[in-house]
């Protein structure tokens, strides 16, 4: 071989390593994104989500709490009033089993 091509296949081949090793470092970095970015959809902003909705879902489940001891304390006054509505219609005479 001349020296030309050996001069000219050395230059290329610089140049060859020189893109393989930029080609790893845009992989490597590329990883690097990638794995922040799903860090960042799976993880922060869930907990942003979270820590956005979390006010109004606390709200709703102390008013739902509310409504069913509210229920629960009506239907207990309710069947404490019926007992006593029993004994009424007894003084009376009136038995409300016998139809």
């Amino acid at each position: 071989m001349d020296e030309q091509k050996l001069s000219e296949m050395y230059d290329l081949t610089k140049e060859n390593n020189k893109m393989l090793k930029a080609m790893r470092r845009d992989a490597f970095v590329g990883g690097i994104v990638k794995f922040i970015f799903w860090i960042i959809v799976f993880v922060v902003i869930p907990y942003l989500t979270w820590l956005y909705v979390q006010p109004y879902l606390q709200g709703f489940l102390d008013t739902y709490q509310k409504v069913q001891q509210t229920a629960d304390s009506v239907s207990s006054s309710t069947t404490a009033d019926f007992s006593q509505f029993q004994e009424f219609l007894k003084k009376f005479g009136i038995n409300p089993s016998e139809k």
